[in-house]
């Protein structure tokens, strides 16, 4: 039960830096667009388009953050996936804790996110303009925030399942000899 649990940890954190490196590339690649000296985000409102960019700079914020941690959290999940004896020092009690709290944070942030990036897009008057090249990123960025969503809490979970079945590892303090 505990290597299924690592292995669908470890799967976890891969969509997990996938769906991230999506959001980041779609954000910085296509939704930013570079005209004249200025910078204009598909989420800004139009009046108000060279200083509006809450959308980008939010889902850019989170999904460099989400990376970052997915990133350490895939190093961790691949070691314990292939390292059993490795579980005495990496997956203790607090670890555990620590690792599913920092996974339901990033799973509060995308939420965050998602409701920023969803409602700049319903507030947006350049959706039925198609002036930027039409919404197909926005919607992007939008899904990719919701799947996020879905892979931190489900890491979450997981982690805390984990650390309800594992216990107290071997060889810690209230742990099995």
């Amino acid at each position: 039960m505990v290597n299924v649990l690592n292995l669908v940890s470890a799967v976890l954190c891969g969509l997990s830096v996938f769906f991230s490196i999506i959001v980041l590339g779609v954000v910085n690649g296509e939704l930013k667009q570079f005209i004249l000296d200025n910078t204009l985000c598909q989420f800004g409102n139009q009046a108000n388009s060279n200083t509006d960019f809450r959308g980008c700079d939010v889902a850019t914020a989170i999904g460099a953050i989400s990376l970052v941690v997915a990133l350490a959290f895939t190093v961790v999940a691949v070691v314990e996936f292939i390292q059993e004896d490795t579980l005495a020092v990496i997956a203790t009690k607090t670890m555990l804790i620590i690792r599913g709290s920092v996974a339901g944070v990033t799973a509060f942030l995308w939420l965050v996110c998602f409701g920023v990036v969803v409602d700049e897009y319903n507030d947006n008057s350049l959706a039925s303009t198609n002036a930027l090249g039409g919404m197909s990123g926005a919607q992007a960025v939008s899904a990719f925030s919701f799947f996020s969503i879905l892979t931190w809490g489900g890491l979450a979970v997981v982690l805390i399942v984990f650390r309800a079945i594992r216990g107290s590892p071997a060889g810690t303090p209230g742990g099995p000899v």
